[in-house]
Protein backbone atom coordinates (compact mmCIF):
# COMPACT_ATOMS: atom_id res chain seq x y z
CA UNK A 1 0.00 0.00 0.00
CA UNK A 2 2.81 2.36 0.85
CA UNK A 3 4.49 1.70 -2.52
CA UNK A 4 1.19 2.28 -4.37
CA UNK A 5 0.73 5.55 -2.52
CA UNK A 6 4.19 6.71 -3.57
CA UNK A 7 3.46 5.85 -7.22
CA UNK A 8 0.19 7.79 -7.08
CA UNK A 9 1.96 10.81 -5.62
CA UNK A 10 4.57 10.62 -8.38
CA UNK A 11 1.87 10.57 -11.06
CA UNK A 12 0.10 13.56 -9.50
CA UNK A 13 3.40 15.46 -9.33
CA UNK A 14 4.12 14.69 -12.99
CA UNK A 15 0.69 15.94 -14.06
CA UNK A 16 1.18 19.10 -12.02
CA UNK A 17 4.21 20.12 -14.05
CA UNK A 18 2.81 19.05 -17.44
CA UNK A 19 2.00 21.92 -19.86
CA UNK A 20 -1.60 23.08 -19.64
CA UNK A 21 -2.08 23.35 -23.40
CA UNK A 22 -1.32 20.76 -26.03
CA UNK A 23 0.44 21.45 -29.29
CA UNK A 24 -2.18 21.91 -32.00
CA UNK A 25 -1.32 19.98 -35.15
CA UNK A 26 -2.91 22.55 -37.47
CA UNK A 27 -1.00 25.45 -35.94
CA UNK A 28 2.22 23.44 -35.96
CA UNK A 29 1.77 22.75 -39.68
CA UNK A 30 1.78 26.47 -40.54
CA UNK A 31 5.46 26.52 -41.39
CA UNK A 32 5.15 29.95 -43.01
CA UNK A 33 4.46 31.48 -39.57
CA UNK A 34 7.88 30.41 -38.33
CA UNK A 35 9.61 31.33 -41.56
CA UNK A 36 8.18 34.87 -41.46
CA UNK A 37 8.54 35.28 -37.65
CA UNK A 38 4.85 36.11 -37.48
CA UNK A 39 4.59 35.78 -33.69
CA UNK A 40 7.23 38.48 -33.26
CA UNK A 41 5.69 40.62 -36.01
CA UNK A 42 2.28 40.55 -34.33
CA UNK A 43 3.78 42.16 -31.26
CA UNK A 44 4.13 45.28 -33.38
CA UNK A 45 0.98 45.14 -35.51
CA UNK A 46 -2.11 42.97 -35.83
CA UNK A 47 -3.91 44.35 -38.87
CA UNK A 48 -6.39 46.30 -36.75
CA UNK A 49 -8.28 48.94 -38.72
CA UNK A 50 -7.50 47.43 -42.13
CA UNK A 51 -10.13 45.99 -44.48
CA UNK A 52 -8.84 43.32 -46.86
CA UNK A 53 -11.05 42.44 -49.82
CA UNK A 54 -10.70 38.80 -50.90
CA UNK A 55 -11.67 38.41 -54.57
CA UNK A 56 -12.31 34.74 -55.19
CA UNK A 57 -14.98 32.15 -54.49
CA UNK A 58 -16.51 33.78 -51.42
CA UNK A 59 -15.71 33.14 -47.76
CA UNK A 60 -17.33 30.75 -45.30
CA UNK A 61 -17.92 33.18 -42.43
CA UNK A 62 -19.06 30.38 -40.10
CA UNK A 63 -15.56 28.95 -39.68
CA UNK A 64 -14.58 29.16 -35.99
CA UNK A 65 -11.15 30.57 -36.85
CA UNK A 66 -12.82 33.46 -38.73
CA UNK A 67 -15.42 34.27 -36.10
CA UNK A 68 -16.13 38.01 -36.22
CA UNK A 69 -13.55 38.67 -38.93
CA UNK A 70 -15.79 38.53 -42.02
CA UNK A 71 -17.85 41.50 -43.21
CA UNK A 72 -21.01 41.11 -45.31
CA UNK A 73 -19.84 40.16 -48.76
CA UNK A 74 -20.65 41.39 -52.26
CA UNK A 75 -20.83 39.68 -55.63
CA UNK A 76 -19.38 40.70 -58.97
CA UNK A 77 -21.05 37.85 -60.88
CA UNK A 78 -24.73 38.39 -60.30
CA UNK A 79 -26.96 40.53 -58.12
CA UNK A 80 -28.71 37.48 -56.62
CA UNK A 81 -25.54 35.96 -55.20
CA UNK A 82 -24.72 36.11 -51.51
CA UNK A 83 -20.94 36.25 -50.97
CA UNK A 84 -21.07 34.92 -47.43
CA UNK A 85 -20.64 31.37 -48.63
CA UNK A 86 -17.80 29.75 -50.55
CA UNK A 87 -18.35 27.78 -53.73
CA UNK A 88 -15.04 25.89 -53.70
CA UNK A 89 -13.05 26.75 -50.56
CA UNK A 90 -10.27 28.83 -52.09
CA UNK A 91 -11.66 32.13 -50.88
CA UNK A 92 -11.95 30.80 -47.33
CA UNK A 93 -8.34 29.62 -47.51
CA UNK A 94 -7.16 33.08 -48.60
CA UNK A 95 -9.21 34.74 -45.86
CA UNK A 96 -7.70 32.43 -43.24
CA UNK A 97 -4.15 33.22 -44.30
CA UNK A 98 -4.94 36.91 -43.88
CA UNK A 99 -7.14 37.15 -40.79
CA UNK A 100 -7.78 33.81 -39.07
CA UNK A 101 -7.42 34.12 -35.31
CA UNK A 102 -7.59 30.50 -34.20
CA UNK A 103 -9.94 29.17 -31.56
CA UNK A 104 -9.94 27.34 -28.23
CA UNK A 105 -8.07 28.27 -25.08
CA UNK A 106 -5.96 31.31 -25.81
CA UNK A 107 -6.87 30.94 -29.52
CA UNK A 108 -4.01 28.43 -29.66
CA UNK A 109 -5.81 25.93 -31.91
CA UNK A 110 -6.52 26.11 -35.61
CA UNK A 111 -5.19 28.56 -38.17
CA UNK A 112 -3.56 31.88 -37.34
CA UNK A 113 -3.47 34.49 -40.09
CA UNK A 114 -0.78 37.11 -40.50
CA UNK A 115 -3.17 39.96 -39.60
CA UNK A 116 -5.73 38.44 -37.20
CA UNK A 117 -7.37 41.79 -36.34
CA UNK A 118 -8.00 42.76 -39.97
CA UNK A 119 -11.49 42.52 -41.44
CA UNK A 120 -12.26 40.43 -44.52
CA UNK A 121 -14.57 41.72 -47.26
CA UNK A 122 -15.58 38.73 -49.43
CA UNK A 123 -16.02 39.61 -53.11
CA UNK A 124 -17.39 36.79 -55.23
CA UNK A 125 -15.83 36.86 -58.71
CA UNK A 126 -16.34 33.29 -59.86
CA UNK A 127 -18.75 30.36 -59.66
CA UNK A 128 -21.81 32.30 -58.50
CA UNK A 129 -25.25 30.77 -58.87
CA UNK A 130 -26.24 33.43 -61.40
CA UNK A 131 -22.84 34.25 -62.85
CA UNK A 132 -23.14 36.51 -65.91
CA UNK A 133 -21.01 35.75 -67.85
CA UNK A 134 -18.96 34.44 -64.90
CA UNK A 135 -16.44 31.63 -64.93
CA UNK A 136 -13.03 31.31 -63.33
CA UNK A 137 -11.24 33.16 -66.17
CA UNK A 138 -13.47 36.20 -66.57
CA UNK A 139 -11.39 39.42 -66.36
CA UNK A 140 -14.52 41.55 -66.41
CA UNK A 141 -15.78 39.90 -63.21
CA UNK A 142 -12.43 40.54 -61.49
CA UNK A 143 -12.52 44.14 -62.70
CA UNK A 144 -15.99 44.60 -61.23
CA UNK A 145 -14.81 42.95 -58.03
CA UNK A 146 -11.94 45.43 -57.69
CA UNK A 147 -14.40 48.28 -58.21
CA UNK A 148 -16.70 46.92 -55.49
CA UNK A 149 -13.78 46.55 -53.09
CA UNK A 150 -12.76 50.16 -53.68
CA UNK A 151 -16.32 51.37 -53.15
CA UNK A 152 -16.44 49.64 -49.76
CA UNK A 153 -13.18 51.13 -48.55
CA UNK A 154 -10.83 48.16 -48.78
CA UNK A 155 -7.19 49.27 -48.51
CA UNK A 156 -5.81 45.85 -49.44
CA UNK A 157 -7.30 43.91 -52.34
CA UNK A 158 -6.32 40.24 -52.61
CA UNK A 159 -7.02 38.63 -55.98
CA UNK A 160 -6.69 34.87 -55.68
CA UNK A 161 -7.03 33.98 -59.36
CA UNK A 162 -5.32 34.80 -62.63
CA UNK A 163 -7.28 35.87 -65.71
CA UNK A 164 -6.45 37.14 -69.20
CA UNK A 165 -5.66 40.80 -69.65
CA UNK A 166 -8.36 43.31 -70.50
CA UNK A 167 -8.70 47.06 -70.74
CA UNK A 168 -11.45 47.03 -68.13
CA UNK A 169 -9.24 45.14 -65.70
CA UNK A 170 -6.37 47.54 -66.32
CA UNK A 171 -8.68 50.48 -65.61
CA UNK A 172 -9.89 48.84 -62.38
CA UNK A 173 -6.31 48.44 -61.16
CA UNK A 174 -5.64 52.13 -61.85
CA UNK A 175 -8.84 53.02 -60.00
CA UNK A 176 -7.64 51.05 -56.97
CA UNK A 177 -4.32 52.85 -56.99
CA UNK A 178 -6.03 56.24 -57.12
CA UNK A 179 -8.13 55.11 -54.15
CA UNK A 180 -4.94 54.33 -52.19
CA UNK A 181 -5.49 50.56 -52.17
CA UNK A 182 -2.72 47.98 -52.57
CA UNK A 183 -3.70 45.26 -55.05
CA UNK A 184 -2.05 41.89 -54.34
CA UNK A 185 -2.55 39.12 -56.88
CA UNK A 186 -1.73 35.46 -57.34
CA UNK A 187 1.04 34.56 -59.73
CA UNK A 188 0.77 31.95 -62.47
CA UNK A 189 3.16 29.89 -64.58
CA UNK A 190 3.95 31.23 -68.00
CA UNK A 191 2.29 29.50 -70.93
CA UNK A 192 3.94 28.73 -74.22
CA UNK A 193 4.22 31.83 -76.36
CA UNK A 194 2.96 34.20 -73.64
CA UNK A 195 5.19 36.47 -71.59
CA UNK A 196 2.76 36.67 -68.68
CA UNK A 197 -0.72 35.16 -68.96
CA UNK A 198 -1.71 35.80 -65.35
CA UNK A 199 -3.44 39.10 -64.69
CA UNK A 200 -3.88 41.35 -62.79
CA UNK A 201 -0.51 40.19 -61.39
CA UNK A 202 1.15 41.17 -64.67
CA UNK A 203 0.32 44.86 -64.34
CA UNK A 204 2.93 47.30 -63.05
CA UNK A 205 0.82 48.62 -60.19
CA UNK A 206 -0.03 45.18 -58.79
CA UNK A 207 2.10 43.38 -56.21
CA UNK A 208 2.38 39.81 -57.45
CA UNK A 209 2.87 36.96 -54.99
CA UNK A 210 5.58 34.66 -56.32
CA UNK A 211 5.11 31.20 -54.72
CA UNK A 212 8.05 30.05 -52.60
CA UNK A 213 8.74 26.43 -51.61
CA UNK A 214 10.12 25.18 -48.31
CA UNK A 215 13.63 25.13 -49.80
CA UNK A 216 13.15 28.78 -50.83
CA UNK A 217 12.84 28.24 -54.56
CA UNK A 218 10.13 29.84 -56.69
CA UNK A 219 7.78 27.44 -58.45
CA UNK A 220 6.85 29.81 -61.28
CA UNK A 221 8.93 29.79 -64.44
CA UNK A 222 11.37 32.62 -65.04
CA UNK A 223 9.44 33.73 -68.16
CA UNK A 224 6.53 35.01 -66.13
CA UNK A 225 7.83 38.56 -66.53
CA UNK A 226 6.12 40.00 -63.45
CA UNK A 227 7.10 43.69 -63.10
CA UNK A 228 6.54 43.88 -59.33
CA UNK A 229 6.62 40.85 -57.06
CA UNK A 230 7.68 39.42 -53.73
CA UNK A 231 8.33 35.73 -53.09
CA UNK A 232 6.34 34.31 -50.17
CA UNK A 233 5.65 30.79 -48.82
CA UNK A 234 3.11 28.99 -51.01
CA UNK A 235 3.74 25.24 -50.83
CA UNK A 236 2.17 22.93 -48.22
CA UNK A 237 0.43 25.95 -46.73
CA UNK A 238 -2.33 25.07 -44.24
CA UNK A 239 -5.40 27.27 -43.98
CA UNK A 240 -9.12 27.34 -43.30
CA UNK A 241 -11.66 25.46 -45.45
CA UNK A 242 -15.41 25.42 -45.80
CA UNK A 243 -17.49 23.61 -43.21
CA UNK A 244 -15.11 24.45 -40.36
CA UNK A 245 -12.33 22.29 -41.78
CA UNK A 246 -8.78 22.85 -43.00
CA UNK A 247 -6.92 22.36 -46.25
CA UNK A 248 -3.39 22.27 -47.63
CA UNK A 249 -2.78 24.49 -50.65
CA UNK A 250 -0.02 25.64 -52.94
CA UNK A 251 0.58 28.27 -55.59
CA UNK A 252 -2.16 30.95 -55.66
CA UNK A 253 -2.53 30.95 -51.86
CA UNK A 254 0.67 33.01 -51.85
CA UNK A 255 -1.63 35.97 -52.50
CA UNK A 256 -3.23 35.44 -49.08
CA UNK A 257 0.13 35.34 -47.30
CA UNK A 258 1.32 38.50 -49.03
CA UNK A 259 -2.00 40.31 -48.49
CA UNK A 260 -1.72 39.54 -44.78
CA UNK A 261 1.78 41.04 -44.74
CA UNK A 262 0.51 44.18 -46.50
CA UNK A 263 -2.30 44.46 -43.93
CA UNK A 264 0.24 44.30 -41.09
CA UNK A 265 2.33 47.08 -42.61
CA UNK A 266 -0.75 49.23 -43.25
CA UNK A 267 -1.78 48.68 -39.63
CA UNK A 268 1.66 49.60 -38.29
CA UNK A 269 1.98 52.66 -40.55
CA UNK A 270 -1.55 53.97 -41.10
CA UNK A 271 -0.30 57.27 -42.56
CA UNK A 272 1.64 55.66 -45.39
CA UNK A 273 0.18 55.74 -48.89
CA UNK A 274 -0.30 52.54 -50.85
CA UNK A 275 2.81 53.29 -52.91
CA UNK A 276 4.86 53.86 -49.76
CA UNK A 277 3.63 50.59 -48.26
CA UNK A 278 4.77 48.68 -51.34
CA UNK A 279 8.06 50.60 -51.29
CA UNK A 280 8.62 49.59 -47.64
CA UNK A 281 7.99 45.92 -48.47
CA UNK A 282 10.23 45.84 -51.54
CA UNK A 283 12.99 47.96 -49.96
CA UNK A 284 13.34 45.53 -47.05
CA UNK A 285 12.98 42.34 -49.09
CA UNK A 286 15.89 39.90 -49.19
CA UNK A 287 17.48 39.80 -52.62
CA UNK A 288 17.40 36.35 -54.19
CA UNK A 289 18.32 34.91 -57.55
CA UNK A 290 20.08 37.35 -59.87
CA UNK A 291 21.07 40.67 -58.23
CA UNK A 292 18.26 43.20 -58.13
CA UNK A 293 14.84 42.64 -59.66
CA UNK A 294 14.80 39.38 -61.57
CA UNK A 295 12.08 37.48 -63.47
CA UNK A 296 12.03 34.60 -60.98
CA UNK A 297 12.07 36.10 -57.47
CA UNK A 298 10.85 39.53 -58.51
CA UNK A 299 11.99 42.07 -55.92
CA UNK A 300 13.16 39.42 -53.47
CA UNK A 301 11.75 37.31 -50.67
CA UNK A 302 9.46 38.91 -48.10
CA UNK A 303 11.19 39.97 -44.86
CA UNK A 304 8.21 40.75 -42.65
CA UNK A 305 10.06 41.89 -39.53
CA UNK A 306 12.31 44.20 -41.52
CA UNK A 307 9.27 45.69 -43.25
CA UNK A 308 7.79 46.50 -39.84
CA UNK A 309 10.89 47.80 -38.10
CA UNK A 310 13.45 49.17 -40.56
CA UNK A 311 13.87 52.91 -41.01
CA UNK A 312 13.11 53.19 -44.73
CA UNK A 313 13.85 56.29 -46.81
CA UNK A 314 10.65 57.73 -48.27
CA UNK A 315 9.74 56.94 -51.84
CA UNK A 316 9.16 60.67 -52.32
CA UNK A 317 11.25 62.96 -50.07
CA UNK A 318 8.28 65.23 -49.33
CA UNK A 319 5.83 62.35 -48.83
CA UNK A 320 4.66 60.62 -45.71
CA UNK A 321 7.22 57.86 -45.96
CA UNK A 322 9.37 59.43 -43.26
CA UNK A 323 6.93 58.34 -40.57
CA UNK A 324 8.64 56.82 -37.57
CA UNK A 325 8.17 53.10 -36.89
CA UNK A 326 5.95 52.07 -33.97
CA UNK A 327 9.01 51.43 -31.82
CA UNK A 328 12.66 52.40 -32.40
CA UNK A 329 14.52 49.39 -33.70
CA UNK A 330 17.29 50.70 -35.91
CA UNK A 331 20.36 51.05 -33.75
CA UNK A 332 21.66 54.59 -33.30
CA UNK A 333 25.07 53.32 -32.19
CA UNK A 334 28.05 54.26 -34.30
CA UNK A 335 29.77 51.59 -36.36
CA UNK A 336 32.66 49.85 -34.59
CA UNK A 337 35.79 52.01 -34.58
CA UNK A 338 33.93 55.30 -35.13
CA UNK A 339 33.05 57.98 -32.60
CA UNK A 340 29.65 59.66 -32.54
CA UNK A 341 30.42 62.83 -34.47
CA UNK A 342 32.64 65.68 -33.12
CA UNK A 343 31.68 64.97 -29.50
CA UNK A 344 33.23 61.57 -29.78
CA UNK A 345 36.57 63.10 -28.70
CA UNK A 346 35.02 63.78 -25.28
CA UNK A 347 34.92 60.03 -24.83
CA UNK A 348 38.39 59.42 -26.25
CA UNK A 349 40.28 62.18 -24.36
CA UNK A 350 39.82 60.69 -20.87
CA UNK A 351 41.02 57.37 -22.20
CA UNK A 352 44.12 59.02 -23.68
CA UNK A 353 44.73 60.73 -20.34
CA UNK A 354 44.62 57.43 -18.49
CA UNK A 355 46.98 55.84 -21.00
CA UNK A 356 49.35 58.81 -20.73
CA UNK A 357 49.27 58.69 -16.94
CA UNK A 358 50.11 55.01 -16.93
CA UNK A 359 52.99 55.66 -19.32
CA UNK A 360 54.38 58.46 -17.11
CA UNK A 361 54.08 56.27 -14.03
CA UNK A 362 55.93 53.45 -15.77
CA UNK A 363 58.72 55.88 -16.85
CA UNK A 364 59.12 57.23 -13.31
CA UNK A 365 59.26 53.76 -11.88
CA UNK A 366 61.98 52.86 -14.35
CA UNK A 367 64.00 55.98 -13.45
CA UNK A 368 63.70 55.12 -9.76
CA UNK A 369 64.84 51.56 -10.25
CA UNK A 370 68.00 52.43 -12.20
CA UNK A 371 69.72 54.53 -9.43
CA UNK A 372 68.82 52.00 -6.81
CA UNK A 373 70.36 49.27 -8.92
CA UNK A 374 73.53 51.38 -9.35
CA UNK A 375 73.92 51.98 -5.63
CA UNK A 376 73.60 48.31 -4.95
CA UNK A 377 76.42 47.58 -7.38
CA UNK A 378 78.77 50.09 -5.62
CA UNK A 379 78.35 48.62 -2.17
CA UNK A 380 81.56 47.05 -0.84
CA UNK A 381 81.49 43.76 0.97
CA UNK A 382 81.79 43.98 4.76
CA UNK A 383 85.42 43.99 6.09
CA UNK A 384 87.01 40.66 6.90
CA UNK A 385 87.39 40.36 10.68
CA UNK A 386 90.81 38.82 10.13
Amino acid sequence: MRRAGLVLLAVIAALAVAPAAYADSVRDAEWHLRYLHVEEAQQRATGAGVVVAVLDSGVDATHPDLDGAVLPGVSAVGADDVARFDVDGRGTALAGLVAAQGHGTGDADGVLGLAPKAKILPVLVTGGASATPGGPDDPEAVARGIGLAVQRGAKVICVGRTVPASGTLRDAVEQARRADAVVVAADAPARDGEEFPGFPAGYEDVLAAAPLTRDLTVTVGSKSGRPLALAVPAVDVVSTNTGGGYRIDAGPVAAGVLAGAVALVRSAYPDLSADEVVHRLTFTAVDAGAPGHDPLYGDGTLNLMAALTTVVPPLHPTGSGAAAPPAPTKSTASPPGHARGPLGWLVILPLLGVIGGLGWYAWRAEQDIEPRAGRRSERRPPPDPD
